[in-house]
């Protein structure tokens, strides 16, 4: 069988992680970025990684260890939740550091079966990628929402 070829992810290309205004590290477009730009396009398996139910359960439920209480923190703070996949994404590139904002320039890419991310808007170069989270799909699992940060 072979491995699906999936268009290369330009976020390396078109983004820079920095210091940010609105929350610790920010992603930030090193290039005007016009509207209706994927500028994140996650291959599963490589940059992103899905965490289904039963997996998120046992993490959760397990006897915490330094090691497992970092990948739950990481896990809270570094994924969201895809109704369409029943999955949280555990982001590993640099997309992780997408702030929130209540007025965004990006959010997530429409296009079925893709994960990732569109300018909303052109994007100038030095500007921070920012996304709401608020629109973001609500994950229905129990203890999820108790554990996971929603902005106001």
């Amino acid at each position: 069988m072979q491995t699906p070829e999936y268009p290369a992810n330009p976020i390396n290309d078109l983004t820079e992680v920095r210091p940010s205004d609105v929350h610790g590290l920010g992603i930030f477009a090193k290039q005007d970025i016009p509207k209706g730009t994927i500028w994140w396009r996650a291959r599963r398996g490589k940059d992103v990684l899905l965490i289904g139910k039963a997996q998120y359960d046992v993490i959760r439920e397990s006897t915490h260890s330094p090691v497992s209480q970092g990948l739950l923190a990481a896990i809270m703070t570094y994924a969201y939740y895809s109704a369409a996949d029943n999955a949280l994404i555990l982001i590993l590139d640099h997309a992780r550091y997408t702030n929130h904002s209540n007025e965004p320039n990006s959010d997530v890419c429409p296009e079925p079966g893709v994960i990732g991310s569109i300018a909303l808007r052109d994007i100038r170069a030095g500007e921070e990628i920012v996304e709401d989270y608020n629109l973001f799909d609500h994950c229905p699992w129990d203890g999820f929402e108790e554990d996971y940060w929603t902005p106001g």
